[in-house]
């Protein structure tokens, strides 16, 4: 991953509005594309602007790369890999009063 690769951190109900079943086909339409490093652009819309989504509870780092134009998304893993990656990031969920609270005033 280079230094300049822009990365978003989420959550597995970020991205699927169920999380029963197989994860991945709700979320990857080419699942035989997998690229390690971020792709040059988007294989759908031809953009170059691609971010690596890291998913809380999944393993560290980058799991998919997404199109911030199209939404498309592409594997970073291959496709078994990525769907145990998901499973076991499922559950996890996160508490809004542990981040702490501003009000919209002090907003930037």
């Amino acid at each position: 991953m280079s230094l300049d690769t822009l990365t978003r951190m989420i959550l597995v109900e970020d991205l699927v509005d169920r999380v029963k079943g197989r994860l991945l086909d709700k979320l990857v339409n080419n699942q035989t594309l997998v690229y390690r490093k971020v792709p040059s652009h988007c294989k759908e819309c031809n953009s170059d602007s691609i971010v690596g989504v890291e998913i809380m509870g999944a393993k560290s780092g980058i799991l998919l790369w997404e199109c911030e134009d199209c939404g498309e998304m592409f594997l970073k893993y291959n496709a078994d890999i990525t769907e145990i990656e998901l499973q076991k990031a499922k559950d996890f969920w996160t508490n809004p009063r542990d981040w702490g609270y501003i009000p919209k005033s002090k907003f930037s």
